[in-house]
């Protein structure tokens, strides 16, 4: 069954520059003289309000209670992200399952460690007001995507084949990036559609766009983000994983608490976050909108109240091995469940709320 919703949003774009994909992890001193653990993670997305749960791990220390010393990698597209863990030029990634599924299909061999975004973020948008106003319309159309690297874009593909629509027969994609570039190539008509994710859409709606949403049941039921690395590594660094999983569970935590005060560390940490000309309060207009929305995905099912910050349900699991193969994304159905642990679901939850809470409700921006 298809699903169309239809709601009103405004683009925030916000970037800063990606590090490299070289090196190797070394330990360096933290602020007390404690040596830290460097871990690099790899995301194919820039930072923003999506991220900014990344911003209040650094800033509020979380990371390096746990020894480590995060370094964010930011890359255009996911296949990157599992090469540098493949060669060990990362220790963690962070992507929707669907690159890993086919790296899974080529040899790969990924552990899913922490299952972040625990509902789906991407749908096909299209105007409120324009010709596409049900899936079947994109027959000869073009669906814009942030780049063709992207896993939104498997994602899309697998929407449109629910309808019988196939890739580069009965549509193309093409890369028109995020944003006011993405909002601008919809409204002139480059392309009929969009393939974003919940933060982008949410923000041309603060603006007063209206969009009509696209997916299926089994789509929006899916989780999204999900962190992982390999084997050989979870092995040997078996704390690592499981202190950074925690650390992201009182930062998602603490955002969820206080989205504000989340996005003005963000600023703070990131400069570059900022659009030329905007303050952070006129920003923040904008960003609080897209993080809100993201905080429902990031809590669903209440991950405080049931203990499960990072835990994956077998029936989530199942789910995605159907609706790969089903969509096309394999050519066969995979056995994901084996490259997913949850072994270190209790380490991820082992922490006083309490006090995360605190910290949120009474940051200050002095």
């Amino acid at each position: 069954m298809i699903t169309t919703t239809r709601a009103t949003g405004l683009a925030a774009a916000a970037a800063i520059v990606g590090i490299a994909l070289s090196g190797c992890a070394a330990s360096a001193p933290g602020d007390d003289g404690q040596q830290l653990t460097t871990v690099r993670f790899g995301i194919p997305t820039q930072m923003g309000a999506n991220n900014s749960p990344m911003a209040v791990a650094k800033a509020m220390g979380y990371f390096e209670a746990e020894g480590l010393q995060v370094e964010l990698v930011h890359t255009t597209d996911a296949t990157s992200i599992i090469q540098g863990v493949d060669s060990g030029s990362l220790e963690l990634g962070s992507t929707p399952p669907e690159p890993l599924l086919q790296a899974i299909e080529q040899g790969s061999d990924v552990t899913l460690v922490y299952n972040y975004i625990r509902r789906q973020t991407g749908s096909v948008a299209s105007l409120a007001d324009g010709p596409i106003q049900e899936l079947e319309d994109l027959e000869g159309g073009i669906v814009g995507q942030a780049s063709l690297g992207t896993s939104n874009l498997l994602l899309s593909n697998g929407i449109l084949a629910s309808v019988g629509l196939k890739e580069d027969v009965d549509f193309t994609n093409l890369a028109v990036g995020t944003g006011a570039a993405a909002l601008q190539a919809l409204k002139t008509g480059q392309v009929q559609a969009l393939s974003l994710w919940d933060t982008e859409y949410a923000a041309f709606e603060a603006s007063g766009v209206e969009l009509n949403y696209f997916t299926t049941e089994d789509v929006a039921s899916l989780f999204s983000t999900t962190y992982f690395t390999s084997p050989d590594y979870l092995e040997e660094h078996a704390d690592t994983v499981a202190g950074f999983g925690r650390a992201v569970a009182k930062a998602t935590l603490f955002t969820a608490t206080n989205p504000e005060a989340a996005l003005r560390i963000m600023y703070e940490s990131y400069p570059n976050t900022l659009l030329a000309g905007s303050t952070a309060d006129e920003q923040l207009k904008t960003d609080i909108v897209a993080l809100q929305r993201r905080v429902e995905l990031l809590t669903a099912g209440d991950p405080q109240d049931t203990g499960t910050w990072g835990a994956y349900a077998p029936d989530a699991v199942a789910a995605w091995e159907k609706f790969a193969a089903e969509a096309g994304i394999v050519t066969e159905k995979i056995a994901l469940a084996p490259h997913v642990t949850d072994e270190y679901e209790k380490t991820y939850n082992d922490f006083d709320a309490n006090v995360v809470i605190a910290d949120a409700e009474g940051w200050s921006v002095e």
